[in-house]
């Protein structure tokens, strides 16, 4: 462990070195976003209070029946504070347990990267939140450009989060040979990827926090993800 810590900290030495002498158009910096950390559940519900909300992803895959049964589920939250919320996920399964298990049938399947957009989707919506779903698709670049189609026809803001590329307590597993991540992930993201592959996508960022669970050391070590509002670029 101690020979361990003594690696990182050379190599630390060294980065910062190597930092020094890199040619500044690559370096892109996103120091001040360690100021910006919000708490995740609470950033999301504080966003969706009082709008008509759109909620893709709302089916969580793995523990779906126990954050039912909790009340945990972040669905079953926004319903509490939205001003109406409607459910948008790819399992048609996994829609039926829900349904019979909450008698909800505001939601439908449907996948954003194939088809036209369903008709009851094109308006009456405030906001569209796109929660930790990214990460998991074959083309984010598509998908966004989806999304901010759905922005224009109804006018409203685009809320997502994704996973953070530099969470320490990945780098932490890695060093020992490991990835702490999700098996269905395709990617985790950095500050820069992230605002450019929304611009490519017409997207515009409003904001850009990165959320956690508390703590708040140097930026991007321990935070969990980033949390992007956005709006759609006219065309």
């Amino acid at each position: 462990m101690i020979a361990t810590l003594l690696r990182f900290l050379r190599g630390y030495r060294v980065c910062r070195r190597m930092l020094a002498e890199t040619d500044s158009v690559l370096r892109q910096d996103f120091r001040h976003l360690s100021e910006c950390l919000v708490e995740r559940e609470p950033f999301l519900l504080e966003r969706a209070t009082g709008k008509r909300v759109l909620h893709f992803g709302f089916l969580d895959s793995i523990f779906l029946e126990r954050k039912i049964q909790d009340g945990s589920l972040l669905h079953t939250q926004l319903a509490g504070v939205s001003a109406s919320l409607y459910g948008v996920d790819i399992d048609q399964p996994l829609l039926d347990r829900y349904r019979s298990l909450t008698g909800d049938h505001c939601n439908i399947t449907w996948n954003l990267a194939e088809g036209d957009i369903p008709e009851q989707l094109q308006s009456g919506f405030d906001l569209i939140l796109f929660p930790e779903v990214l990460e998991h698709v074959s083309n984010p670049g598509l998908v966004l450009e989806r999304l901010a189609e759905l922005c224009r026809l109804n006018c409203a803001q685009l809320c997502l989060t994704v996973p953070n590329a530099y969470d320490m307590y990945a780098f932490m597993a890695a060093m020992h040979g490991f990835e702490v991540i999700h098996p269905d992930h395709c990617y985790t993201f950095t500050p820069h990827t992230l605002t450019q592959l929304l611009s490519r996508s017409g997207l515009r960022l409003q904001s850009l926090s990165f959320y956690n669970f508390g703590s708040n050391l140097a930026p991007g070590l321990t935070k969990s993800g980033m949390a992007a509002l956005c709006e759609a670029v006219e065309i």
